[in-house]
């Protein structure tokens, strides 16, 4: 029997990979374009293909040999309808022209142009729906990780998981947190942050001297793509996130009677910024300062 293209396409990623080979001397050779030379940049391609596969397929050929730029366009059409914003279109666009180079074949439709505006995508505007980030955390829980341990402890505790790199004391039902800059915030503990404070994951990241060692914001942006094209939603930043809980909570300081500029000033802290950021946080956090 022989195998279709999803299996096909894999075993020409993971042929193609390469590992601690001169990357810079193999592409002056020419030699570059059909090798891929990190594990993300395999699993990536891996997952673009998977998500490729699952698109186009009423209208998929049996053989990678048989894929033609009318393939990808018509992927990146349907992106194009369920919303993605330019930048996740012309990434696609992009790792399908790369898997093209592995297999000899041009790939490349042209630009597809996105159906929605990047104007919401820049500060305040870039926030997840709620929807979407309760399908990434519910994502984390089946999946655990350590990034998406980060991603669940910031939705909970509102302050960047890195900020806990000197540590922290739990009291009862008290979590002091020491942070990078010298403050020290209180957050209660809830039977979730309990959860995750003591999963496997999380404990990982504690280093001898008592120091929490989290993934960079790049590692955990690049699981949040993975899990975004799995998921087969639009692609937002860890930063997003933290918008998002940022509106959240300012919604909850506004119905609790604090005025909208107390309520700028309390957000500001709870995100571990420092008093009087009214405009910062406006500019950078809230979409909708009612």
């Amino acid at each position: 029997m022989s195998r279709n293209l999803r299996q096909q396409a894999r075993g020409i990623i993971f042929a193609a990979f390469r590992e601690n080979l001169d990357k810079r001397a193999m592409k002056a050779d020419g030699k570059g374009e059909r090798n891929i030379f990190s594990y993300t940049s395999r699993n990536h391609l891996l997952d673009v293909i998977n998500n490729f596969c699952n698109t186009v397929k009423d209208d998929i050929p049996r053989n990678p040999s048989e894929l033609t730029r009318r393939h990808v366009r018509i992927f990146l059409d349907q992106k194009a309808l369920e919303g993605c914003s330019q930048k996740t279109l012309d990434t696609y666009r992009s790792d399908l022209v790369k898997f093209g180079k592995l297999i000899g074949k041009d790939l490349d439709p042209g630009r597809v142009p996105a159906q929605v505006t990047n104007v919401t995508h820049r500060g305040a505007g870039d926030m997840i729906s709620h929807d979407d980030l309760s399908k990434i955390i519910a994502y984390a829980k089946l999946y655990p990780s350590r990034s998406g341990a980060c991603i669940q402890l910031e939705k909970l505790l509102g302050i960047r998981v890195g900020d806990m790199a000197y540590g922290m004391k739990i009291k009862d039902d008290i979590l002091e947190i020491k942070c990078k800059n010298g403050k020290i915030l209180i957050r209660r503990i809830t039977s979730e942050i309990k959860d995750i404070l003591s999963s496997e994951q999380f404990l990982s990241m504690i280093h001898e001297d008592g120091r929490i060692i989290t993934p960079k914001d790049n590692s955990i942006n690049t699981y949040l793509r993975r899990v975004e094209d799995k998921l087969g939603i639009e692609r937002h930043s860890f930063h997003s996130i933290r918008r998002r809980i940022a509106q959240d909570q300012y919604n909850y300081y506004r119905e609790m009677g604090y005025t909208r500029t107390e309520a700028l000033s309390k957000v500001s802290v709870w995100l571990n910024h420092g008093e009087k950021r009214e405009k910062m946080i406006l500019k950078s956090y809230i979409r909708d300062a009612w």
